[in-house]
């Protein structure tokens, strides 16, 4: 029952721009392994600095294109970081400034209050939505928060066919029996950079905290299921997206749950048999000299070709729903939480008649669809729409309650929430929608709305002292009780206050524990 990864709503985005600093006299320099880097002043205090477009991978071109990250290059001289990388190759999206991609786009971005290795400042990892298909590192000015304290790095991650793409050839040549999940391993790579080189932007390698929206948020879970993110960071901030309340698609055995038709593998072939590929080292060799324009177009012609992170046996091992109900996951506090009306924005996308909305239901829950239409009825073609928006907006909180679970369960923290402020003017009707918190968090609400500065304030407040302390309580703001046996909730709206847990999760909490327990064969599957 996973709630459509839509790409980010053409209302959330606030593409960053020289309001963080761009002074270019006496620019603050950054000596690393693969050379230096010159960047801008940030903030107000000249010990800030903001870096932009550094490679933190190899380019993944030719005969690395599908295969992991490899560190990047040196360099000589001294590299001005005072440009954002070019975003990884995408379709053109409507919602978002559509900038000119390249494949050598494995480029990240930094912003630190007090630059210079003696300053062991928290750090905030970035990982953008756009359901791994779409969007880029700047897109979101997350960079703001640098100046509460903390050091913040966003990064572009390969997507879509360049970044999800698994086919057997691959998984062939793989010493790891493993293909897919390549935007993974450039988080992951992303990760070991911070590792390495943050301290020299004032960074404490040791208290990292990855944040991700939709999408995003996903593949901060998933990380938090593989082993291969071991010790790569401290806490997660999830905002509308996990990984482990239902199943995720699988490399090649089918899974009769979460509307997934086929496996990564299926998918990949069908691409490559549009492209006129084998599936051989030959195809493969075709494959890697082919255009990007090529691929996006083949991609773009076929409604049956999808791209989503998987379960490939390696980078994410088993189902995530297996391992955070078995306490494997990494053991690290969270912040995590949904939008009351997430799917406000998700256009026309969904069923449109009974007989669409039934058929989605079955594909989502299996045997236990009537109980989700008893919860979620429609029963003329006009009551479909709004069913259907309730039930995915009730997913994403469902989802977020569930995650909050299972790190309690494994005895860690968990703060979750429920985003309910709703602006003023024009969109006002979509509610609190999907990726509005980013908006109140990096002050880019519309100007009609008028910025609800309590909130935005508290939000920052809470992120920031999480990624200081492992803890969103401090000063000033009401404190957010950890989810327990009380099953609270913190409401971040125009009021600030705790709640109980909504009954929408107990309801779909109710069906879904059902669906978790058939254990489907790639439930217990290891490649």
């Amino acid at each position: 029952m996973r709630a459509k990864m839509v790409p980010l709503g053409v209302f959330l985005i606030c593409v960053v721009s020289s309001a963080f600093g761009g002074q270019k006299d006496s620019a603050p320099m950054v000596k690393l392994k693969s050379g230096a880097v010159a960047g801008l002043r940030f903030g107000s205090d000249q010990r800030g600095a903001e870096f932009r477009g550094i490679p933190y991978a190899a380019p993944p071109v030719g005969e690395l294109r599908w295969k992991p990250p490899q560190p990047a290059g040196k360099w000589s001289g001294t590299r001005q970081a005072t440009e954002f990388g070019a975003p990884c190759p995408q379709l053109p999206a409507s919602w978002f400034q559509n900038l000119p991609t390249s494949e050598d786009c494995l480029f990240l971005n930094v912003w630190t209050p007090q630059l210079g290795a003696n300053a062991k400042l928290p750090v905030l990892v970035y990982f953008h939505g756009g359901a791994n298909t779409m969007g880029y590192s700047q897109m979101t000015p997350v960079g703001v928060l640098a100046n509460l304290g903390v050091v913040v790095v966003s990064a572009n991650y390969r997507l879509g066919p360049f970044g999800f793409l698994a086919l057997p050839a691959l998984t062939a040549e793989s010493p790891h029996h493993s293909s897919g999940n390549y935007g993974l391993l450039d988080q992951l790579q992303a990760l070991r950079w911070v590792k390495e080189n943050i301290a020299e932007f004032g960074g404490d390698p040791n208290r990292v905290t990855v944040m991700g929206q939709s999408s995003g948020a996903v593949d901060a879970c998933l990380l938090m299921a593989s082993p291969l993110a071991a010790g790569s960071f401290q806490g997660a901030i999830m905002e509308s997206g996990e990984c482990q309340s239902t199943y995720n698609e699988d490399i090649r055995i089918p899974i009769p749950f979460n509307g997934i038709s086929g496996t990564g593998e299926g998918v990949g072939e069908i691409l490559a048999t549009d492209l006129g590929a084998g599936d051989d080292a030959a195809g493969l060799q075709k494959l890697r000299s082919m255009s990007a324009d090529q691929i996006l177009n083949a991609w773009k012609q076929d409604p049956r070709v999808h791209f989503d992170a998987i379960v490939d046996g390696w980078v994410v091992p088993e189902q995530p729903a297996k391992i955070f109900a078995e306490g494997r996951q990494m053991h690290v506090p969270v912040i995590v939480g949904s939008n009351a009306d997430e799917a406000t924005v998700f256009g026309r996308a969904g069923p449109q008649t009974v007989d669409a909305y039934k058929k989605y239901l079955r594909e989502d829950t299996g045997k236990y669809w009537e109980e989700e239409l008893r919860a979620y009825p429609a029963n003329t073609d006009a009551e479909v729409r709004p069913a259907y928006l309730k039930l995915q907006s009730d997913t994403f909180a469902y989802g977020a309650y569930s995650l909050a679970q299972a790190m309690t369960r494994a005895k860690q923290k968990a703060y979750l929430y429920s985003f309910t402020f709703v602006e003023k003017g024009r969109r006002a009707e979509l509610g609190a929608y999907h990726g509005l918190e980013l908006r109140v968090l990096c002050l880019g609400l519309a100007p009609e709305s008028g910025p609800d500065e309590q909130l935005g304030e508290a939000m920052r407040a809470y992120w920031v002292q999480f990624a200081k302390s492992g803890n969103p309580n401090g000063a000033g703001a009401p404190k957010w009780p950890v989810l327990d046996a009380r099953e609270r909730r913190m409401e971040l709206g125009r009021k600030i206050q705790v709640q109980p847990v909504g009954a929408e999760v107990k309801t779909l909490e109710g069906i879904m524990s059902k669906v978790l327990d058939e254990k489907p064969a790639a439930v217990s599957a290891s490649k």
